[in-house]
């Protein structure tokens, strides 16, 4: 008898008491048909070296005024040119991550509760009035840069950027709790996110405060720290909730919000408590077609394809990302797309190094990374398995050592030996692996299969014979 397991989806059963997943390390799921399957899996890209920042990444963004790159790296705000070739205009204090918008006229730096402005004809130059308080979010709408300091959200003089008035502030009143961050609207509705509740204010040009909220948009829920936010086609992913209810990663639409982890993210979430959390960092990309989202979390990375969650699933659409042979989190972070490169540049948690996001490789700047695929359990009741087989499509390198290693497991704890299968050999552009006489199986049996090898693989479906 021969059944066939689709690759797309990986699922295991757990120490609990409870049939969880495992997320698929390194892998993105495609839905486009290979080998008569829904989809594949597909290799994460990689990263090549495009130059070196001044330190690890605390911000980036593509001005659109100035048409450049501007980074925080380390203790330096910096100009990125499209060979990766840096210039330091100035000095920014703490090492926490930093918040830059932008208007008309200057560059903002948010950061260590300081705020600097800079203008190519301007220079760098730090905002000194004392009613700034400690900034530590903003947004630039309708002439204003409107700030929040984690208790009050202000914005500067319409006719001065540098100056705050005294009298234009207010406070979250949907709900009493802290405002975590800035965000905006398309139409310029200024976002101010707390930890349980999301406000909407509009530009009313009143003279005292400018912006009057709009109660009809409130949501009650909120973020958990300050980056844990990223807007993606006027819809904004939160890592956070509402009150009395655990941290997830939810879409926010227009007076509501839609929960789009899955258990099995949230269980990862949940290794984590609320202090550390507060360090996330949430941002979003499109490539390909396709629209993810990425969750940085303190020691793990995880991405969601936004574009599988609407075709196919929420569960089908979450991986984790990571960097090397071990657990370490994904090494890119703070990803801008550079027109002049027509590519998505990232700045590193590790070290100074400024990488693009390179999908014909799946190394991390020459290292290799480690990808795992699960398949879903199979019952097998009392029966042998004569022959399993995998169809991929290979990518090549030019590597004589690329591997496959292929394991079972009966309980979704432990696995039994590993098969080994070399793949991408001259020639070898598709690929079936092979694998005879695996054993008798009593009930259930799932297949791991996992690689670290310096081409890009996809995984269509596997094909057991047993009987």
């Amino acid at each position: 008898m021969e059944s066939v397991i689709t690759l797309i989806k990986g699922d295991k059963v757990g120490v609990e008491t409870d049939y969880r997943d495992y997320l698929p390390e390194n892998m993105l799921a495609i839905e486009r048909p290979m080998f008569g399957a829904k989809g594949y899996m597909l290799q994460s890209p990689g990263l090549t070296l495009l130059g070196n920042g001044a330190g690890i990444d605390r911000g980036g963004i593509w001005n659109e005024r100035f048409n450049n790159h501007y980074r925080v790296s380390a203790g330096s705000f910096i100009s990125v040119d499209s060979s990766g070739a840096t210039v330091a205009l100035g000095a920014v204090s703490g090492s926490q991550t930093a918040s830059l918008p932008y208007s008309f006229n200057t560059q903002g730096i948010i950061a260590d509760n300081r705020f600097w402005l800079y203008s190519p004809s301007g220079g760098f130059n730090e905002v000194i009035d004392p009613d700034l308080g400690d900034p530590i979010d903003g947004v630039w709408i309708d002439g204003y840069y409107c700030l929040t300091d984690g208790e009050y959200i202000y914005h500067t003089n319409i006719n001065d950027e540098s100056s705050i008035d005294p009298l234009k502030f207010a406070t979250a009143e949907f709900m009493p709790d802290k405002s975590f961050g800035c965000g905006k609207t398309q139409d310029n509705k200024w976002i101010v996110f707390g930890r349980y509740t999301t406000e909407y204010f509009v530009n009313t040009a009143q003279e005292n405060f400018a912006f009057a909220r709009v109660p009809t948009r409130a949501v009650k829920i909120g973020i958990v720290g300050t980056h844990a936010k990223a807007e993606m086609n006027d819809r904004w992913y939160l890592l956070g909730g509402r009150k009395e209810e655990g941290v997830g990663v939810h879409i926010l639409g227009v007076g509501s919000a839609e929960r789009v982890s899955t258990r099995e993210v949230e269980k990862v979430i949940g290794q984590y408590t609320e202090t550390q959390l507060q360090t996330a960092i949430v941002e979003s990309r499109t490539e390909d077609a396709y629209a993810f989202v990425i969750v940085h979390l303190p020691t793990r990375t995880l991405i969601f394809n936004e574009t599988i969650a609407k075709s196919v699933g929420i569960q089908y659409a979450w991986s984790i990302l990571k960097t090397g042979v071990d657990s370490d989190p994904w090494r890119g972070i703070h990803g801008i797309f550079e027109p002049r490169l027509g590519k998505w540049v990232y700045g590193d948690k590790l070290d100074s190094s400024l990488g693009v996001y390179d999908d014909t490789v799946a190394t991390q700047y020459g290292e290799i990374a480690e990808w795992t695929l699960h398949t879903p359990f199979l019952l097998l009741e009392s029966q042998s398995i004569d022959r399993l087989e995998v169809e991929t499509m290979p990518g090549h390198t030019g590597d004589d050592d690329a591997t496959v290693f292929i394991s079972l497991t009966y309980n979704g704890v432990t696995f039994g030996k590993e098969w080994i299968e070399l793949y991408g050999l001259p020639n070898d552009y598709s690929k079936r692996f092979i694998v005879r006489r695996l054993g008798y199986v009593s009930d259930w049996v799932g297949i791991k299969l996992r690689g670290a090898t310096r081409s890009r693989m996809a995984f269509g479906r596997a094909i057991i014979d047993h009987g």
